[in-house]
């Protein structure tokens, strides 16, 4: 990073309630946040920022103290998170599909004494935290009907706004006073993040980090300032809340929130957003809309299937956590829409390299973003330094345990190559490595993506590790599967019957021989398995962003993969 560019010496000095500030200032009147037919100005959203800033300042909430959130993709969401950065406090974001457990324990582990709840999934999931907590003070709900009246420590929405009121009133300068005093080096966000395996750990990103690693973004897009977003992951994802977030304010976006992911291919025809990002899941299922129109039929369609779609105005739709097909991205480069691949952490406050317009070259994950260093150290594991790396992890005494070595870089966990004009190949992660009996290093990844890459299969788990061939474990598309079925008159009560239909069994059969045809001898699938109960976050099987939890499968299955190599 050059002295000279003046937008990075910019964000390593400013925070996030200083963008904010000055999108209020200057687009007073632009349209900010859409939530249904809900539409917030900047100068209204400015308003309710205050009051809720008031209000939980009016709950005790001081500089440096987390607010713990679980409410899904909505306006007040999107409005408190800024608000409590505005008190120097640190907004967390919990994934909705956490456990009873897992909420407990990140409650215990950051010491939280004001948390925001959506409604009665939520307090079920808190239920546990709620006996136990002796830190949690005040507990906000936005569904008055889910409340538990006889818990004191229970408030409406509409409580913490009249109570923000009421102190504005006293004091009309609290929290002006609050956000002038925030520095770019303290804390901004926690997120947790277990990764595949491992107990939870909180990423804390700072201002600096968030505010650069926008400023970095707005580089590579050149996002155009007003230009609409979907908010539709989970706010616990560092990528949903650059772009729905941070980013947003520093482009003045105009944001709007889609709370149902079932919802989401209405949604983006209706926002047309310039940045969209998705993780490979969601580009599936969004390809099943036009998969079935010939090749030959689709770059005439094109346009009318890029409008279709609302992907007609994205300049950057994007894909990152996890590895996309080629194949996928082939379909969507037929109807003319370039998915970028791009690649990151929640250690890097999101992406660290993207593909981009000018700058794309498919396979990869991109170049690094301005201001960022990449380089790969010589086990083939991926180093990262720049202003975008975290903080550290939170430690359970307040502390926090830095992430990088002594020379700054970040040891990131995955495996990867730089071609001469420094595109990025995550070809895998260092400890999922299979080591084959023969000595062989397989990359269990890119055989997956061979077996996923049948819109039959949702996932694909291979397995081989210390032995003398591969085995998977497959598992249907929930929405892909039945369709399929009934197309050709399968009649079936359940995926689990399904799986064991001769069709369905000779169908995978070639799906499986034609990824082997993609793969050389070591690794290629000698025998699989076609399980009868699909895989998801609540059971276990996956990430919160549906990453494969290798240890947890690995563990359930344990029987079924000894018989693939005893049978």
């Amino acid at each position: 990073m050059k002295d000279s560019e003046a937008w990075a010496v910019a964000a390593l000095e400013t925070t996030v309630p200083q963008l904010f500030s000055r999108n209020v200032a200057e687009f007073p009147q632009q349209p900010a946040l859409t939530d249904g037919d809900r539409t917030l100005t900047w100068a209204q959203a400015h308003h309710e920022v205050e009051v809720l800033a008031a209000g939980l300042a009016g709950l005790g909430l001081q500089r440096g103290q987390p607010l713990l959130i679980m409410v899904p993709n909505r306006v007040e969401h999107w409005l408190i998170d800024v608000a409590a950065t505005h008190l120097g406090a640190v907004p967390c974001t919990l994934y909705p599909t956490l456990s009873q457990d897992q909420v407990h324990y990140v409650a215990h582990h950051n010491r939280a004494k004001v948390v925001l709840l959506d409604g009665a999934d939520q307090l079920r999931r808190w239920s546990k935290t709620l006996r136990n907590a002796s830190d949690l003070e005040h507990v906000v709900v936005l569904d008055e009907e889910a409340m538990v009246s006889a818990d004191e420590r229970f408030r409406t929405w509409d409580r913490l706004r009249a109570l923000g009121e009421r102190r504005l009133r006293e004091d009309p300068e609290l929290v002006q006073r609050a956000s002038a005093a925030v520095r770019p080096a303290d804390p901004a966000a926690i997120l947790y993040t277990s990764g595949t395996t491992g107990q939870q750990k909180g990423v804390v990103v700072t201002h600096r980090n968030i505010c650069f690693g926008a400023a970095a973004l707005h580089q590579a897009t050149q996002a155009e300032r007003h230009s609409t977003r979907i908010s539709y992951l989970p706010l616990a994802h560092i990528a949903e809340r650059m772009v729905g977030i941070y980013a947003a304010i520093h482009d003045v976006a105009h944001v709007h929130f889609c709370a149902d992911q079932q919802k989401l291919a209405a949604a983006l025809g209706r926002t047309r957003p310039y940045l969209f990002f998705a993780v490979p899941r969601v580009w599936e299922k969004l390809a099943a809309a036009f998969r079935d129109v010939p090749p030959d039929q689709r770059s005439r369609a094109g346009r009318r299937l890029r409008t279709r779609l609302g992907l007609d105005h994205a300049g950057w739709p994007s894909s990152g956590a996890a590895p996309i097909d080629r194949e996928l991205l082939d379909l969507f480069s037929s109807i003319g829409v370039d998915i970028f691949e791009l690649w990151g952490l929640t250690e890097t406050s999101g992406c660290a390299t993207t593909n981009r317009a000018g700058a794309h070259r498919p396979g990869t994950v991109g170049r690094a973003l301005p201001g960022v260093e990449v380089r790969i150290a010589d086990d083939g594991e991926v180093l990262v330094r720049g202003p975008l790396v975290c903080a550290g992890y939170l430690e359970p005494d307040g502390a926090i345990e830095p992430v990088t070595d002594i020379d700054g870089w970040l040891h990131t966990g995955d495996v990867g190559v730089l071609d001469a004009d420094g595109y990025l190949s995550i070809t895998d992660r260092k400890k999922e490595l299979i080591i084959s009996s023969g000595g062989k290093n397989i990359a269990p990844t890119a055989v997956e993506n061979a077996l996923r890459a049948h819109p039959l299969l949702g996932h694909a788990l291979v397995f081989g590790d210390r032995r003398p061939y591969l085995v998977a474990l497959l598992v249907l598309d929930e929405d892909t599967a039945p369709k399929w079925a009934r197309e050709r008159g399968i009649t079936f009560a359940s995926l689990g019957e399904l799986a064991e239909h001769p069709a369905v069994q000779a169908e995978v059969a070639a799906a499986v021989a034609a990824a082997n045809e993609r793969l050389n001898r070591p690794e290629q699938v000698k025998r699989y398995r076609v399980l009868a109960h699909p895989w998801g976050v609540e059971n276990g099987e996956l990430t919160p962003t549906l990453k494969l939890k290798r240890r947890v499968i690995h563990e359930k299955y344990a029987d079924v993969i000894d018989q693939l190599y005893t049978t």
